[in-house]
C-alpha cells in the first residue's frame, strides 16, 4: 500500500495533476499548443545555425577527462568541436571550415554547464502565481532575503489584493490570491502559517499559498469555504487535500504556461546551462502529452533536455513505463531530448519536516506538519515494494534514481540498492551485479550521510547528487533548528564522497532553489551558512576544491546523465555546448563565484544567449 502523502519537497508534486487538470489535456494539445508555442516562440529572421569559429587569448578550461587542461584555442563548426591546442594547432585543423575567429579578451571558456536535476513543467507553472519565496528579486535571485518573514510576505499579499483586477479567476470569474514559494523554515522567526494568520488579510479573497515545497499550502477560511473542505479548519494542508483545493482555485492557461516554459528554459541558458536534466518527468495525467511538449520546447530552446520518468510508490506505475518505454543512453549527434532512467522517491524533506529519520526532529516540539510523524515520512511503508521496484528497473536495464533526505530513508535506499546489486545463490549472478553497478545509479540529494552510508554506496558504485543549498541556503537552519550541530555536521559531505571515490553533482532541484551552476560551486567550496550574520562554515571539511565543484557541474553531472560522450567537457568530436565567463572560477582570488557574469552561451556551435554588456563576437 501506498503512503497518501508522497511528502517530497525537492521532487515532484502528487498534486500536479491537478494544476494541470485543464492544461495537458487531447483538446488542448491538438491544436492550442501550436498556437502558444507559435506565439512564444515567434519566428524571426537572421536566426544562424552553426557557426565556424576558432576561440582563443583567453582562459580555456577543457576539463578533459585526463584532467584539468588549459589550452590556448579551441575550434568549433557544424556544431562540434573540431579541435583544442595552440592557436597554430586549431588553425591548421580548422582551415577547411574557413572560420572566424573571437578574441576572448582574457575571458573564461568552459564547457556548458549542466543542470543534474531540476523539474521544469512545476517551475513553469508557478511562474504565474505571486513570488513568496525567501531570496531577493533579480538580480540578486540568488540571495537569501535578510528581511524575510511572515510579515514580509503579509505586506505583498495585501499589496496584491489590493488590485483584483490583476488576480487570477476561478472558473466562475471569483479572484484568488495565489502564491508560491512560502518557507517558515527561513523566516526569521520560523512562523507556522494557519488560517487564523491570512484571514485578516482577506476574509473574502481565497487566498491559497504554497510552500517552497510544493507539498504543503497555507488556505484562508475563504479559500476552505470555496474548495467545500470542512475538516481542516486550520487551512493547513498536504498533498491530496492541496489537489482538492487546487480543483476549485484558477486553472493556468495554455499560452501563457508555454510562454513561462520559455522563460524557465531562458533563465537557465541565461545562467550558463546548456544541459538540464527533469528529475520527475510525465507526473500528470497526460504523461505522454507531458513528455511530448517538453520534447517540443527541447527543439525550439536554447538548452537540451535529459529526464527521468517519475513513479509513483505503486508496481503498476512502473510496469506502465518499462511496458512504453526503454532508456536512451547512447544519444548522438545534436540530440535535444532524451528519457534517461526511472525516478523512485522514498521520502520527503528535511527543511518541510517530512525527510525520513531515525530520530525526532529536533524542533518537532514547537513545530509540526498535521498527521506527519516526528521523524518525518516514508513513501514505502513496506520496504520489500520498494525492493521489487528498484530491481525490477535496474534488471531491464534502467538507470534509476532515488530520492532520499533522512537518514532512515537513506538506510533503507542503501539496503534495498545492495539487495538488487548483489550476486547471490538463487539470485542474480555476478556478470549481472556488475552490469546493474554499470547503470551509473544514483541517489538524489542524500541529505545526511554518515560514514558507514559513504563506505556502502562507494561499494555499490552508487553516485549522490547534491542539493548544495541546503548548506548554503537552510545550512543554518538544520544546525540550529531542524537538527541541531551535530547530525547538521552529516549534511551533504560533498567532499567525503568524492574522496570514496564517487562521481558527485551539484544540483538545485528549481524550483525549490534558485538556478546557478555558479552559485552552487561556490556554495560547495565554501559552505557558507548564509542565513548567519557571521557567515559561520558548516563542516569546512567537506569543502570541495574549485576544480572538484566545477566538475559537479559539467563533466561529473553529465556523466550522472548518461551525457558525457556528447558535453560536460570540451574535447574533439563532442558537441559545441559552451559558455564564456567574464572571471574563472578557478581564479582562488575569485570568492563572491555568483556574481562572475555569464557573457555568453553556445549550444551546438550557436549562440543562444549573450549578455547586454559582452564584447562583440565575431570577427574576421
Amino acid at each position: 500500500m501506498s503512503h497518501d502523502h508522497l511528502g517530497c519537497a525537492c521532487c515532484n508534486l502528487p498534486h500536479l495533476p491537478t494544476l494541470t487538470s485543464g492544461l495537458l489535456t487531447e483538446t488542448a494539445l491538438s491544436g492550442e499548443l501550436d498556437a502558444a508555442f507559435q506565439q512564444a516562440y515567434a519566428p524571426h529572421g537572421g536566426k544562424l545555425g552553426p557557426q565556424a569559429v576558432i576561440f582563443h587569448n583567453g582562459v580555456i578550461h577543457t576539463l578533459a577527462t585526463g584532467g584539468s587542461e588549459q589550452v590556448d584555442a579551441l575550434g568549433i563548426a557544424g556544431g562540434t568541436i573540431i579541435a583544442t591546442g595552440t592557436l597554430h594547432e586549431v588553425r591548421q585543423a580548422m582551415q577547411a571550415h574557413q572560420p572566424d575567429e573571437t578574441d576572448l579578451h582574457g575571458r573564461t571558456l568552459l564547457p556548458g554547464f549542466v543542470e543534474a536535476h531540476m523539474h521544469v513543467l512545476p517551475s513553469a507553472l508557478y511562474k504565474s502565481w505571486l513570488s513568496l519565496t525567501p531570496f531577493q528579486q533579480a538580480p540578486r535571485q540568488q540571495e537569501l532575503n535578510p528581511e524575510y518573514s511572515f510579515q514580509s510576505i503579509r505586506q505583498q499579499i495585501l499589496s496584491a489584493l489590493a488590485q483584483p483586477e490583476k488576480l487570477q479567476k476561478d472558473k466562475k470569474g471569483n479572484p484568488w490570491l495565489l502564491g508560491f514559494g512560502v518557507d517558515p523554515s527561513l523566516m526569521q522567526p520560523w512562523e507556522d502559517i494557519t488560517a487564523s494568520q491570512l484571514d485578516p488579510l482577506s476574509s473574502t479573497v481565497p487566498i491559497l499559498l504554497m510552500n517552497s515545497s510544493g507539498h504543503l499550502a497555507y488556505l484562508n477560511t475563504a479559500a476552505l469555504n470555496a474548495a467545500n473542505i470542512q475538516d481542516n479548519p486550520s487551512g493547513v494542508l498536504t498533498e491530496i487535500k492541496i489537489a482538492e483545493a487546487l480543483l476549485a482555485a484558477p486553472q493556468p492557461k495554455l499560452p501563457e504556461f508555454i510562454a513561462s516554459l520559455k522563460q524557465v528554459l531562458e533563465n537557465a541558458s541565461a545562467m550558463g546551462f546548456t544541459t538540464v536534466f527533469d528529475a520527475g518527468l510525465g507526473a500528470t495525467e497526460q504523461p505522454q502529452l507531458e513528455i511530448g511538449l517538453l520534447k517540443l520546447a527541447a527543439h525550439l530552446g536554447p538548452v537540451r533536455i535529459g529526464a527521468a520518468l517519475f513513479t509513483k510508490p505503486e508496481a503498476a506505475a512502473l510496469d506502465k513505463w518499462l511496458q512504453h518505454y526503454k532508456p536512451d543512453l547512447d544519444s548522438h549527434g545534436d540530440q535535444r531530448f532524451s528519457i534517461k532512467a526511472i525516478k523512485l522517491i522514498a521520502d520527503g524533506s528535511n527543511q518541510g519536516l517530512t525527510g525520513y529519520q531515525n530520530q525526532p526532529y529536533a524542533c518537532a516540539h514547537e513545530h509540526s506538519i498535521p498527521g506527519v510523524p516526528d521523524t518525518g515520512l516514508s513513501n514505502y511503508p513496506q520496504t520489500s515494494l520498494f525492493t521489487s521496484m528498484l530491481g525490477k528497473a535496474v534488471g531491464q536495464g534502467w538507470p534509476v534514481l532515488v530520492h532520499a533526505n533522512g537518514d532512515k530513508a537513506v538506510e533503507y535506499v542503501l539496503d534495498s540498492y545492495q539487495q538488487v546489486l548483489t550476486a547471490q545463490p538463487g539470485g542474480i549472478s555476478e556478470e549481472e551485479a556488475q552490469k546493474r553497478r554499470k547503470l551509473r545509479l544514483r541517489v538524489e540529494h542524500a541529505s545526511l550521510l554518515n560514514d558507514v552510508a559513504i563506505n556502502k554506496m562507494a561499494e555499490l558504485q552508487l553516485n549522490p547528487s547534491f542539493l548544495i543549498g541546503h548548506v548554503g541556503y537552510w545550512g543554518y537552519s538544520f544546525q540550529s533548528t531542524i537538527f541541531g550541530r551535530e547530525r547538521a555536521q552529516l549534511l551533504d559531505r560533498c567532499h567525503s564522497a568524492v574522496q570514496a571515490g564517487m562521481h558527485i553533482s551539484l544540483h538545485s532541484d528549481h524550483f525549490v532553489s534558485p538556478l546557478g551552476p555558479l552559485r552552487m560551486m561556490e556554495q560547495a567550496v565554501f559552505r557558507t551558512m548564509e542565513a548567519t550574520s557571521g557567515k559561520e562554515v558548516l563542516n569546512p571539511g567537506e569543502c570541495l576544491s574549485r576544480m572538484a565543484a566545477l566538475r559537479a557541474v559539467t563533466l561529473d553531472a553529465a556523466w550522472h546523465c548518461h551525457m558525457d560522450h556528447l558535453v560536460g567537457s570540451l574535447e574533439a568530436g563532442k558537441r559545441a555546448d559552451l559558455v564564456i565567463l567574464a572571471q574563472d572560477p578557478l581564479d582562488e582570488t575569485v570568492r563572491k563565484l555568483r556574481d562572475i557574469v555569464v557573457e555568453e552561451t553556445w549550444l551546438a556551435g550557436v549562440r543562444v544567449h549573450r549578455h547586454g554588456n559582452a564584447p562583440g563576437n565575431i570577427a574576421r
